[in-house]
């Protein structure tokens, strides 16, 4: 019966290999095989507690078998039990020093944990044992993203694809590497190739439709979007996407589409999430703020089931950032690289800085080089290094080569002889770094009211690391709190060497606002930056005086159910 299963199992058919599983053990209940395999079936079939129970009876019976210790890690993994994962998944190691897979499953582990440096390493020690293997480049790829390590990153992606020329994941993670560059044009060749091999891959056509959207092609963007969704209608973030860059006038199909995906308990909760948000933006188009204001909630509530928030922690982290940098208020004159003059717009998502990205980056002398996480990985491989060193005793030739280091690899994204703006949102805490280690950096902070600012978080769903206190309204305000906390940290240190740009009057004094933020950044005046250009342009858009009405009505449905964001 066990070797009917397992030929069962192997050719692909686990629903049928499971029964002849539960006859072995109803015969045998410790039989470790059979717990095993039934283990890897029910992990699957997303069970992910039972395969932890069935699994640990298997390496109970047998406590020295790599394999069921490798895939012990990787259903605790799943069960989100990460500390206990990471046990088994060593014990695996200890047993087969050469186990590629287990190092691989024990980087998939780290990267739960966010220990993204240790994944990195973790997963290059698969490729060293496996290097023909695809995977292990695609997840090393992953993991070097998550570090920071852009170019390293791309290379990864580029090998996984090499190895594996129709390998979708990778192709999409590649394409996503050079998009987040700015290399549109690129992800469309190489997405054009790959989209005649794999024509029916949703996610390479969610791909293209994000390259187009970066080309102000919406149209053709919405056509990509509506093909993946076509492909695959629980693809969630393809109708996320769509919704997102549409005007809607009415609850058409598409948002009823979204809206039943959002409500079917079957789906996978990620692609529910997606979708919640999608209905959420549709209802606040058509002005029913009540039904939107629900969506983003529950969308919100679902999403934090899956997530492990601790608040406390972030905002402890943040004051103790800020307060390292107590009584440092100046670059010393014989560290930090002087020569560059970035401009780095900081703050919360959400705040305005692409607009002002888009000011600054009309100038001639200016070229955006988006979200870069460069700045982040350095500042965190400092500090591993320093440890609680007091900054004022930090060798100064290290805020030199932290500020070389960074223009090296941001410079490198831009055209020879232009100065780069960032706006990665969490260099805000960095203002300390920066300050040492680019003393002739500018530092703009984009402004608007701090409740339509932290409602427009709450109705973005976040997938990247680091926001988990985004998805609840109280632990946003806190964190909120606690950012604003810091900034004033920031500006009580550093005086003068912050500007605020404050959208609210950009909107009635556009061309006086903008000398200011010229003037400040050292930049002479140019016409081309009076240009309106739309942040997040959307098909069928409406004039600005009805996209503010939409957004008041918005706002006051909002204070109705929420006045405590008001004060």
């Amino acid at each position: 019966m066990l070797q009917k299963g397992l030929a069962l199992h192997q050719s692909g058919r686990a629903g049928e290999a499971a029964p002849l599983y539960e006859q072995v053990l109803r015969f045998d209940s410790e039989q470790p095989a059979a717990n095993h395999l039934l283990g890897l079936v029910r992990l699957s079939q997303g069970n992910a507690d039972e395969a932890v129970a069935l699994i640990t009876r298997a390496v109970k019976s047998n406590p020295g078998d790599p394999q069921y210790l490798c895939n012990l890690g990787v259903a605790l993994n799943a069960a989100g039990q990460h500390d206990k994962a990471l046990a088994a998944l060593e014990r695996a190691i200890a047993h087969k020093p050469d186990y590629a897979e287990a190092y691989s499953n024990k980087g998939m582990v780290l990267r739960a944990l966010k220990r993204f440096p240790e994944a990195v390493d973790t997963y290059r020690q698969a490729v060293r044992l496996k290097p023909s293997e695809a995977g292990f480049h695609f997840n090393l790829a992953n993991s070097l993203r998550d570090a920071g390590y852009l170019f390293d990153a791309e290379s990864a992606y580029r090998r996984a694809v090499h190895l594996r020329p129709r390998y979708g994941a990778a192709i999409n993670g590649l394409a996503a590497a050079l998009d987040n560059e700015g290399r549109a044009p690129e992800v469309l060749e190489l997405l054009e190739r790959a989209l005649k091999e794999l024509p029916n891959d949703p996610k390479l056509h969610l791909r293209r439709g994000r390259a187009l959207y970066h080309l102000e092609r919406l149209a053709d963007a919405a056509a990509a979007y509506r093909r993946a969704i076509e492909l695959d209608p629980r693809f969630g973030e393809a109708h996320l996407h769509l919704s997102y860059m549409t005007r809607h006038e009415n609850r058409d199909a598409e948002v009823e589409l979204a809206a039943r995906l959002f409500e079917d308990e079957s789906a996978p909760v990620e692609e529910r999430v997606y979708a919640g948000f999608a209905v959420g933006k549709a209802l606040a188009d058509i002005d029913d703020h009540e039904g939107a204001i629900a969506a983003y909630m529950a969308a919100n509530t679902l999403n934090r089931r899956a997530v492990v928030s601790s608040p406390q922690r972030a905002i402890a982290e943040l004051a103790r950032d800020a307060a390292r940098f107590e009584g440092v208020s100046a670059p010393r004159s014989d560290g930090g690289f002087y020569e560059a003059t970035p401009i780095f717009v900081v703050g919360l998502p959400r705040s305005g800085k692409t607009t002002v990205e888009k000011i600054l980056s009309r100038h001639p002398a200016i070229e955006g080089v988006g979200e870069l996480p460069t700045l982040g990985r350095l500042v965190s491989e400092l500090k591993s290094e320093i440890g609680d060193t007091p900054i004022s005793e930090v060798p100064s030739d290290r805020f030199t080569e932290l500020g070389r280091a960074y223009m090296r690899e941001a410079q490198s994204l831009a055209s020879a002889g232009m100065r780069i703006v960032d706006t990665m949102p969490a260099n805000f805490r960095h203002v300390g770094f920066i300050r040492l280690a680019l003393p002739n950096a500018r530092i703009v902070r984009s402004l608007r009211p701090a409740p339509e600012h932290m409602i427009a978080i709450y109705e973005k769903y976040f997938t990247a690391n680091g926001y988990e206190w985004s998805n609840d309204l109280d632990e946003l305000k806190a964190y909120y709190a606690a950012f604003e906390g810091v900034m004033a940290q920031w500006h009580r240190f550093f005086p003068g060497r912050i500007y605020e740009i404050d959208l609210m009057k950009l909107r009635h004094d556009r061309k006086g606002e903008i000398i200011r933020l010229l003037d400040f950044c050292g930049l002479g005046w140019s016409e081309a930056c009076l240009a309106e250009a739309r942040s997040e342009p959307q098909l069928g858009d409406w004039p600005v005086e009805r996209i503010i009405r939409n957004r008041q009505a918005h706002y006051a449905a909002w204070r109705a159910v929420r006045p405590d964001l008001w004060g």
